[in-house]
């Protein structure tokens, strides 16, 4: 009995050594002082400051150098910035964590990578010899509209250039997919397997016969079951999503916000709180210390949204997580792409060549929506009076018109007023809905690259000049009192804030010409946008979004400062250094 005794002793002493030794705050740093340097606040608090003053991840003083050099509080770190500018780290405030980690190996057919039809098959194809019998061949960013003369893959092509592997292909708007013979048949879909619904399906020719083509993600979601279990293990995906989150930073984004997480349990909730927690995780350390999770680093804060059809992996509270991880809300679809035909539309489509021969949208096709808005209201009651903020995807302004719908119904049984209510992307929303979403508390987030990437195709082949004209209405959701901010909807295209800035200033197609012009935002009014807006978004504006005494040390060093050169040049501002909680990124 003595020994076993002993014995339980010395496990006890281990187990409160590992219990020390993972429990220590890893986040905490010398004191540092950061001078002479260009510090931009963005809410007109000290825009010409020299210095700024962290300790523990905390801003405790901004001002002159003289002044913040006068603090005494024992070891303090000095770095001399040499001038260069600090901005507030960007928050993407919609973004896709895991699908960018799933997608991030895949061979890249992409309109930023290729600019021919003969490119992009080219490329695959030589791609495939050097793929394994049977292995998956996974692909992205297939896009007619960015590669213009792009023959899009038909059945018998694909099982040609693959006979031996299962293969998909993935649009670049993510909301169109082919597959080959093989895929259909490793996943279990034949031509007599049901489709998810009108809007989500196989396309099947006039015999009945799988053409390849597939809709939307409820029909692709069978795939994606089977490449996890197949080729992206548990192990793989850590390392992508490390990858991801590195990406995210590289771009200055010291906040990621993933708006409608696909996920079927809760590991990969476990494995981002454990990354991006400000405040360790007892088991989760321990996991790491066995080498089930990798070792915390400093990556941007996570901020999530759970799918309306994952609600089960949301916590029993609103109150949950900390300020670098945590669940904010539930996220509903009610319409798709503009380029798949699922945006939902007061007027159909234009009937072009691209969008009857390339894209498969009928003549007279307005898209329909997603979820009633009978379904949508008691949705949208149920989650609030739990005190959940809500997302809701709309392109189209029809789609927009439902969700008010919702919204005011929703308003006479429970005030929805205070939750800072979401709509994201904003294709097509109008002053009258702006107006009403003013009265509602509700904020836009705008996926401004459609103007950009998007604009010459939306004018000319998908909704026609005069609705082109009207797109993102950023200036007047703004001058209506509106909390705004933009957003690049990655993977779709990469998360470059700058990009998006100047996209919203300029109003410009990537061919050179102006979309809306009166729409257009002040260089400011941009930044806020991806800082204290988006912070705002999530409820978090008292911590992050902007650089004042008391809130957290988030910031990147750039290369420039931004108001002191062309917004032409705006997207080639270099990231230098990327700052999270006081804890420099590493980078490479």
């Amino acid at each position: 009995m003595k020994k076993l005794l002993i014995g339980s002793g010395i496990i006890a002493v281990a187990f409160f050594v590992l219990y020390f030794y993972l429990m220590q705050d890893f986040d905490k740093l010398t004191p540092t002082i950061y001078k002479n340097a260009n510090i931009i606040t963005l809410n007109d608090r000290q825009p010409n400051a020299q210095a700024m003053y962290v300790e523990n991840g905390i801003i405790k003083a901004i001002g002159s150098n003289k002044d913040i050099l006068s603090i005494k509080t024992g070891h303090v770190k000095i770095v001399d910035m040499k001038g260069k500018t600090i901005l507030p780290g960007f928050i993407d405030v919609h973004t896709h964590v895991a699908l960018s980690s799933f997608l991030a190996n895949m061979i890249d057919l992409s309109g930023f990578k290729h600019k021919t039809n003969r490119e992009v098959w080219s490329y695959l194809e030589r791609s495939i010899k050097t793929t394994e019998q049977g292995k998956w061949i996974l692909c992205k960013g297939i896009d007619p509209i960015l590669i213009k003369d792009l023959k899009l893959p038909t059945l018998a092509y694909m099982d040609s250039i693959a006979p031996d592997n299962p293969m998909v292909i993935l649009s670049q708007s993510l909301h169109s997919y082919w597959a080959n013979s093989k895929a259909f048949k490793r996943v279990g879909i034949t031509r007599q397997t049901p489709t998810p619904s009108t809007s989500s399906f196989y396309e099947k020719d006039s015999n009945g016969n799988l053409t390849g083509f597939i809709v939307e993600q409820a029909a692709f979601a069978p795939f994606i079951k089977q490449i996890k279990k197949d080729v992206l293990t548990s192990k793989k995906l850590t390392e992508l999503t490390i990858q991801v989150l590195k990406d995210y930073a590289r771009d200055g984004n010291t906040s990621v916000v993933s708006a409608g997480i696909t996920i079927n349990n809760a590991k990969p909730l476990r494995l981002y709180q454990h990354l991006s927690a400000t405040n360790p995780d007892f088991l989760n350390q321990l996991l790491a210390a066995f080498g089930l999770l990798p070792s915390r680093a400093a990556y941007p804060r996570h901020f999530i949204y759970i799918r309306y059809d994952r609600t089960l992996l949301l916590p029993d509270k609103i109150e949950n997580g900390d300020d670098g991880y945590k669940i904010v809300g539930v996220k509903h679809w009610v319409d798709g792409s503009p380029y798949a035909g699922t945006m939902f539309l007061r007027q159909p489509y234009l009937d072009s060549e691209l969008s009857r021969n390339i894209l498969h949208i009928s003549a007279g096709h307005t898209g329909k929506a997603l979820i009633g808005v009978n379904n949508l209201t008691r949705f949208i009651v149920k989650y609030q009076k739990k005190g959940w903020q809500i997302a809701m995807h709309a392109q189209g302004d029809a789609a927009i018109d439902e969700i008010l719908k919702a919204y005011q119904a929703a308003n006479k049984e429970f005030d929805v007023t205070k939750t800072r209510n979401r709509i994201e992307h904003c294709l097509l929303l109008t002053k009258p809905q702006i107006v009403t979403m003013k009265t509602l508390g509700m904020t836009p987030s705008f996926h401004i690259n459609h103007l950009y990437y998007y604009g010459e195709a939306l004018e000319s082949s998908i909704i026609g000049k005069e609705r082109a004209q009207h797109i993102l209405p950023v200036a007047t959701a703004i001058n209506n009192g509106l909390v705004v901010s933009l957003h690049a909807d990655q993977p779709m295209f990469e998360s470059k804030p700058f990009r998006l800035i100047q996209t919203a200033v300029e109003r410009q197609t990537k061919e050179g010409d102006t979309l809306g012009y009166n729409q257009h935002i002040s260089l400011h009014e941009g930044l806020e946008a991806m800082t204290i807006n988006a912070a705002w978004q999530i409820h978090m504006e008292d911590k992050i979004g902007s650089l004042e005494k008391n809130k957290l040390a988030d910031f990147i060093v750039v290369d420039k400062d931004p108001f002191e050169i062309p917004i032409s040049q705006l997207e080639n501002t270099r990231i230098l250094k990327t700052f999270v909680n006081g804890n420099e990124v590493n980078l490479n």
